[in-house]
This record gives structure tokens, sequence and C-alpha cells, in this order.
């Protein structure tokens, strides 16, 4: 598996899907507009990336997993809206995420040997998944992967579902002890506070500088820079 986290309009993605898609799957972990200022990023350039990235999913439906994380969400619903949103282009990034809501998902889950590891944009704690059980419908479901996606991809329950990511925790100077899984900072998977019981996580959204964070309970790759997952669940 070949995982891309957070895109913010930058190219460092192209080349490692160009070389792999088609043989690995490619898993994005959101973030795919709004780059930071200092970052020199054209602006010209930034919504004709997100399109080939949704281009790509049509052309390898199951070869590609596209998550949706803040910067995402905030187009489809303001309560999200973090700071960095393009309210000229508003409008016409939104519809990026509606018209195309089949291709986007909440989280990726998959099983190496006994290893459950779940992909989400900014890691998933359980406290919240029970918090908001009535609009995730936890009696039924395969996996927290499941739990998730389902709500995102039935429009008649979207709404519900983006009112409850819109909680930011403590950590990223909201008001709730736990956030969604768009919002959490890594420092909230620290050792000894809130895990995900049974679950390796994988997620971006805390920007590290120079390395990516990786631990037996998580990795936080959001480093500007692609990763492969190996067949014995090794990041590299």
């Amino acid at each position: 598996m070949i995982i891309i986290p957070d895109v913010h309009g930058r190219d460092f993605w192209v080349k490692p899907v160009e070389d792999n898609l088609g043989k690995e799957h490619i898993v994005f972990l959101g973030d795919y507009l709004d780059p930071y200022d200092y970052e020199g990023i054209p602006a010209a350039e930034v919504f004709p990336r997100l399109e080939r990235i949704v281009e790509l999913k049509k052309a390898h439906p199951d070869g590609v997993t596209l998550l949706l994380g803040n910067h995402d969400l905030h187009y489809v619903d303001r309560r999200l809206d973090g700071g960095r949103l393009d309210r000229v282009n508003a409008a016409r990034n939104c519809a990026v995420f509606v018209d195309n809501a089949e291709l986007f998902q909440l989280a990726h889950e998959i099983r190496i040997g006994g290893t459950k590891m779940l992909f989400t944009h900014a890691g998933v704690q359980l406290a919240w998944l029970v918090r908001h059980g009535d609009v995730l419908d936890l009696e039924n479901f395969k996996d927290v992967a499941d739990i998730l996606n389902r709500p995102w991809w039935d429009a008649g329950r979207r709404g519900a579902l983006l009112k409850a990511l819109g909680e930011v925790p403590y950590s990223r100077g909201g008001k709730c002890k736990y956030g969604s899984p768009v919002w959490n900072d890594v420092d909230d998977f620290a050792p000894g506070k809130e895990e995900l019981p049974g679950y390796v996580q994988i997620f971006g959204h805390s920007q590290q500088e120079y390395a990516p964070v990786i631990t037996d309970c998580y990795a936080c790759l959001d480093c500007r820079r692609a990763f492969s997952l190996t067949e014995e669940g090794r990041i590299e």
C-alpha cells in the first residue's frame, strides 16, 4: 500500500502514485486543498491537482481510496471551518465533494495478520464513537470504517454526521474533550490517553516538521511525503 498524507495543494504525491498505480493500493489521508501561504504553492495549481486525484479514483475505483479531512469537509459544512477556507472558490470546491460523495470516505480498514489497521484523517477515539452512537448506528456495523463511512454515503444522515465531525478537541483549541476523526491532534493519542482498542491507527492532520511519529498503536504521517505499508505491516 502507498499512503499519501495531507496534500494541501502539493505535488509530492504525483510520482509515487504514478509509479505504483495499478500495482499497490493508494490511500490518500485527506486535506487536498488550502495550501499554506509560506509554501508558495501557486493558487492556479491547487484545484487542478484535486481534480486529477478525483479522476484517478474514477479510473481506479478499487485501487485508490480517498479519505476526507477537515480542510475538505469545511467546504461542505462551514461548522468545520478551522481557517484557510477559500471563500472565493468555496462553492466550486464544495461541489467536488458533494457531487462525488460516493468516491470519498472517512475511514479505510484492513487487516494484516492479526492486526487491524484503521486509516482516517486525524484518528478515532472510542469515547467519540460512543458519544455519537445514535448518528453512527453502532448496533449495525461491520467494523469501525463501516461505522464512519455509511452515514457519509447516506445523504439523509450526512448532515447529522457533519455536525458531529465539527467537534474540535481541547488540543486544537476546541471545546470538546474528545474530538472527531477529522480534528484530533496527535497528542490525543499519546501513551496513557484514549486509544481505540484492538487497532493500529494511521492518520495525518498534525503536521510534523521532519519525520513521522510512529508507535505501536498509531502512526502520524503528515510530513509532506509518501509512505509505503509493507506486507508485514511496517510503515516505510
